[in-house]
């Protein structure tokens, strides 16, 4: 099948480290050696994706799109001049489309949910086929928490647009599945599919070499992996790795990753001592095995969320890579860590709860194999992103069935919701 991956969301680079960067990759890759034609259409960096197997159809920038923008932000707008460029991408994403169409027919649009994007929902209603949504996030909300938003009413108009659009929605949780149902109105069929994992890369992770492996050997190593964001923890877990060092001195954390919070965290860092914290910063995704390759526990110590949707990469990497994972008992956690079998759940922002979990795996060793074991054999069973793009695949094939057939739902506005990561 000839597949359009269309990603119009300007914050997500192809060739990034983030984990959205991660998993357009990964989708994409994983439906191309299942034997399909992937295009994938990214307005950001779009050029050097290392090992990239698809084939990649940049979305150019017109030169008038950038002025107007400019022009609205001397007149003071500086989030509507933002806002408006993402609505008029749309016009730039819907030609790409056609493009790739001209060069062979796109049989299937497939779309990472973005705030402004229209265009593969209009593409696929012309050509009369398959058109399937994948949702990560509330992003309506989290532009209202989060940041800024000029056209509240526009943004949730095409939210209900491409929801009722869509002949398939895929989302990371059940929390997710749950609010587009509500926002929609509808009882559609629904599959939770968590984030999957490239588990190549920790079958034979590379080695860290000179000082960074010297800081990490012999050490109990815990490490967390990820955006140095409020929401995710990294506050509990710092006060809770001070509790743990002034009893255990073999504690060594491990922070790998960037963001808002990275400052306080090097801060942190520095006060701690370089025998206590490694701050790692961003790194190629590549290289993330290595480092988790010297570690001892996997932490993903998220504080209380009224709405907790996410399905953390860093957990399904974590297992991959045989760690014990301890987490905090929110949204899907519990699903994708079995307590006392992979791993320990802690109450939400309970950084006592977390610091005794740490001490307890520090002080046996034969816990933490049994479970990093356990861990390993989860990973391969149930989260590779084979799994993931088999299950895309699935419904992807039936949908085209649908279409083929004349069936009388394909193409009208009542979706099939489906859930997070794949189907045929």
């Amino acid at each position: 099948m000839r597949i359009a991956y269309l990603c119009a969301d300007r914050g997500i680079p192809l060739s990034g480290c983030k984990g959205a960067s991660i998993h357009v990759r990964a989708i994409a890759q994983a439906l191309a050696q299942r034997g399909h034609d992937v295009q994938v259409a990214a307005v950001r960096d779009t050029d050097g994706v290392p090992g990239f197997l698809p084939g990649i159809t940049p979305v150019g920038f017109d030169r008038s799109l950038k002025d107007l923008k400019e022009s609205i932000r001397d007149a003071g707008g500086r989030v509507l001049a933002s806002e408006a460029y993402g609505l008029l991408l749309n016009s730039l994403c819907f030609d790409t489309l056609e493009n790739i169409h001209r060069q062979g027919s796109i049989e299937a649009v497939y779309e990472r949910y973005s705030l402004w994007s229209t265009a593969g929902a209009r593409f696929a209603h012309k050509h009369r086929i398959p058109y399937v949504l994948e949702v990560n996030a509330p992003l309506v909300g989290e532009q209202r928490a989060y940041r800024d938003l000029a056209l509240p009413e526009v943004a949730e108009g095409i939210e209900a647009y491409l929801f009722r659009r869509a002949d398939a929605i895929f989302v990371p949780s059940e929390e997710l599945r749950d609010y587009i149902i509500g926002r929609v109105g509808l009882r559609p069929r629904v599959i939770a599919i968590p984030n999957g994992v490239d588990l190549r890369l920790f079958d034979e992770p590379p080695d860290l070499t000179g000082r960074d492996r010297e800081r990490l050997e012999n050490r109990f190593v815990i490490a967390f992996v990820g955006s140095l964001k409020p929401w995710h923890g990294i506050d509990s877990l710092l006060v809770a790795f001070e509790r743990l060092k002034s009893s255990e001195p073999r504690a060594h954390l491990l922070v790998v990753g960037a963001g808002p919070l990275l400052p306080r965290v090097r801060e942190e860092a520095e006060r701690l001592g370089e025998d206590a914290v490694t701050v790692v910063g961003a790194v190629p995704h590549q290289q993330v095995a290595a480092w988790l390759r010297y570690a001892d526990v996997g932490v993903a110590p998220y504080p209380p969320l009224e709405d907790f949707y996410f399905s953390p990469l860093k957990v399904v990497e974590y297992l991959a890579a045989g760690l014990p994972v301890v987490a905090s008992d929110i949204g899907q956690l519990p699903q994708l860590v079995a307590h006392e079998q992979t791993g320990l759940l802690v109450p939400p922002g309970d950084a006592t709860a977390l610091a005794e979990a740490l001490a307890r795996l520090c002080s046996d060793a034969k816990l933490r194999r049994r479970m990093g074991r356990r861990a390993r054999r989860r990973a391969r069973a149930h989260h590779g992103w084979e799994q993931v793009a088999a299950r895309v695949d699935e419904t992807l094939e039936r949908l085209r069935g649908k279409y083929e057939t004349g069936h009388p739902s394909a193409g009208k506005t009542s979706p099939v919701l489906v859930s997070a990561r794949g189907s045929r």
